[in-house]
């Protein structure tokens, strides 16, 4: 059988199709990407239909979408890059050409496909049906949690997590293990991300009644929502009940699950008993008192496991709570916050303390902590050093009341009102016209996802972008027509970059490599494969004689551009190393880590220079001025800070964007300094350096602006978004 796409073909199942690369009713191909047919329909409903393709004799699942909103476009799209990133026996495989569209004949709306490995086995929800609900024994859940777990640990080290846990998405298969499956609603954890949440911003709810935390519920989902539907799950799987069957203490939100008072309920042995005080700790109704991370919850079952002296069911193990990890409240301190608190929807108490001002003091907003519901959910008593988001990147309260209020309180000491200083430029430009009118010149729009990267070439003729799409193109800028699209990496792209000269580009990338390609041939130059993880920044030394690398292994490394060869290896950053620059006479490098630094190294030696701290936030992108006598950064408090380079002294912090800043660049001139937002903002913005004064405001993007880029005579700007596009404005 060789079923048809074409959702308007009058005969989709016609047998007679079979042997055939056309569709004999309506002309559709039914052979895709060259090597998938489709055999059966196996399921439709909600947004769309899921097939069995038959790719080369091995049986595979196309789920195809067949709604054209734009949101549910972007979250197939999401379960593709998702998918494409994980590498697990529990998680279905997705190739790198797994993801495609096809547009069906005398059809203007394409289709979008997506082809995954079939997980074979029936999901838990009808495995229990087909058992009458009867529950399962305590040591196929310790077994079968700890699966789960490991299957969680690699999603959420790839700083995504699943959002729509539930016995429906999970799969027993014939060989006894579990898979996770439907990965259509992931989120990937980022800066952005956790300020949208701890700023109080809806994100799409997915709820799905019984298993959906209630911080999830209102759109404020984090990694450890995750938890919650895992310990309702198990609920499931232990009792033969749905979660909601089960009420809720009315004073703290816990479920009262583990005993209806009968001596022969199947939760009878579970009042006091380590495996359900686990599954309790999972299901804290407040995020900030469930486990920080995954390899609590690990760590936790493997010594439950070790707790095992007899049989299981025999008897109830011994009592004991979970206890506090790293700074978390155990669960049972939910019991002493007052019940008023405990409401998470206390929009009341909520507006009223986010209308206040966004800048208190840190002492100020400390003392609030009792009574504030930061992104719709309590957090933690005041002086808690709750670390609610663990591995991803924010530590502590005063971060998250900071997410919320922008207190300058943690940031370094800065005169209140600094004397200006004039940056001496060192290069021959015209000064960028900031104050003179600026105009959209066009737009490019020729990637399929997220541009995370752009660079101008010397002459100003030719840009180069990376995408999350996996394609590095050089575009000719008067024509906004690709001259090249460079293909290799097998994941996102992170940077790009010309050589001086312009004959090369550098891309880096999340497969954990780094190309140099020629610029006028497209033809790849070098490989270079020394980093352990993603590779998130490349830049070029002003003599293009050396090419500087940085990652999420925390290490930055030097090449020899001409030959590909490491010369050095640089540790020090105790966090991923996110963007790096160099002075304009190529004697120092300035790196920018999540671990809320910037260090200044010196190119020759690898030593350490400065060390420059900034608060709680991490830096995305960093700049030196022309003359190399200031060092920029952009934080994820929405502030752009500028220090002294000789001295190491904060002389500069600039307010203004209402996001994450992503992306700055300084003019040619070193007067002013343009700087990108994230999401919740969008904006450009052009500052006087010298003053700290805004100049102007640019609106254009629709997502977070990545990467900026000014030509050499100052005329020029580009900047690349989330949107999928790079804008092009001109100064006039």
């Amino acid at each position: 059988m060789s079923y048809c796409l074409n959702p308007k073909c009058p005969n989709r199942a016609d047998p007679l199709n079979a042997q055939n690369r056309i569709c004999r009713h309506c002309g559709s191909l039914l052979i895709f990407q060259g090597r998938y047919r489709i055999g059966r329909l196996l399921g439709e409903g909600g947004f769309g239909q899921t097939f069995e393709v038959n790719d080369g004799g091995v049986l595979k699942v196309l789920k195809v979408l067949t709604d054209d909103n734009p949101k549910a476009i972007a979250l197939f799209q999401r379960e593709a890059q998702v998918l494409s990133h994980l590498n697990h026996p529990g998680i279905p495989r997705v190739e790198a050409e797994g993801y495609f569209t096809v547009l069906p004949r005398n059809s203007q709306q394409p289709l979008h496909c997506l082809v995954m490995q079939r997980i074979e086995g029936r999901n838990l929800e009808a495995w229990m049906a087909d058992r009458h609900h009867l529950p399962i024994p305590q040591h196929q859940a310790l077994n079968w949690l700890k699966q789960l777990g490991e299957i969680l640990n690699i999603v959420h080290q790839q700083q995504f997590f699943h959002r729509d846990i539930k016995p429906s998405n999970i799969m027993l298969q014939p060989n006894g293990q579990l898979a996770l499956i439907d990965f259509g609603s992931a989120r990937e954890v980022t800066g952005t991300y956790l300020a949208k949440v701890g700023g109080g911003h809806q994100i799409t709810g997915i709820v799905s009644p019984g298993y959906t935390p209630p911080e999830q519920a209102n759109g404020k989902a984090v990694p450890q929502s995750d938890f919650f539907a895992l310990g309702r799950t198990f609920v499931f799987l232990l009792t033969g009940k749905e979660p909601n069957a089960f009420p809720e203490d009315t004073r703290t939100g816990q479920l009262l699950w583990r005993s209806d008072g009968s001596r022969h309920s199947p939760t009878a042995g579970f009042t006091t008993n380590p495996l359900a005080d686990c599954i309790d700790y999972m299901m804290a109704p407040f995020p900030g008192n469930r486990p920080q991370n995954t390899q609590v919850i690990l760590k936790r079952l493997e010594e439950i496991e070790q707790e095992m002296q007899q049989p299981w069911g025999s008897s109830p193990m011994p009592a004991r709570s979970p206890q506090p990890i790293a700074g978390i409240r155990p669960y049972q301190a939910a019991a002493r916050i007052p019940t008023r608190l405990l409401r998470l929807n206390s929009a009341r108490n909520y507006s009223r303390h986010s209308r206040r001002s966004s800048r208190f003091h840190h002492k100020k907003a400390l003392k609030l902590a009792p009574k504030l519901l930061v992104g719709g959910f309590f957090l933690a008593l005041a002086g808690t050093a709750t670390q609610l988001f663990g591995g991803f990147t924010v530590p502590n309260i005063s971060a998250l009341l900071w997410l919320n209020y922008g207190s300058p309180g943690v940031m370094p000491e800065v005169p209140a009102n600094p004397e200006p200083f004039t940056p001496i430029a060192t290069v021959s430009a015209q000064p960028l016209a900031a104050s003179s009118p600026i105009t959209l010149a066009k737009t490019l729009g020729g990637h399929l996802w997220g541009v995370n990267s752009i660079a101008l070439s010397p002459d100003s003729r030719l840009l180069v972008s990376g995408s999350v799409d996996k394609t590095v193109k050089i575009w000719d800028l008067e024509s906004g027509q690709v001259r090249q699209s460079l293909s290799g990496h097998s994941h996102e792209i992170w940077s790009v970059t010309f050589s001086p000269d312009g004959s090369k580009v550098a891309s880096s990338s999340g497969d954990g490599t780094i190309k140099v390609w020629d610029t006028s041939t497209g033809k790849l130059l070098h490989t270079l494969t020394d980093h352990a993880a993603w590779v998130m920044s490349v830049a070029f030394s002003p003599d293009g004689k050396q090419l500087a690398s940085g990652g999420f292994d925390n290490t930055i490394k030097l090449w020899n551009v001409d030959s590909g060869e490491l010369i050095r290896s640089i540790a020090g950053h105790s966090g991923w190393v996110f963007s790096l620059a160099y002075s304009p006479d190529g004697q120092l490098l300035a790196s920018g880590s999540f671990d809320r630094s910037i260090k200044i190294w010196h190119t020759q030696t690898g030593e350490v220079v400065r060390t420059l701290e900034g608060g709680f936030y991490r830096f995305r992108s960093v700049a030196f001025s022309p003359n190399g006598q200031w060092v920029a950064g952009a934080s994820g408090d929405s502030s752009i800070l500028i220090w002294q380079v000789s001295s190491g002294q904060l002389v500069r912090t600039l307010f203004g964007h209402s996001d994450a800043v992503h992306a700055i660049a300084f003019s040619p001139d070193g007067q002013t300094l343009v700087s990108g937002g994230g999401s919740l903002d969008s904006t450009l913005k052009l500052w006087n350096i010298g003053t700290g004064e805004l100049l102007q405001t640019l609106k254009g993007h629709s997502d977070t602006i990545n990467s900026l880029s000014i030509s050499a005579d100052g005329k020029m700007l580009t900047s690349g978004s989330q949107d999928n596009t790079i804008k092009v404005w001109q100064f006039q």
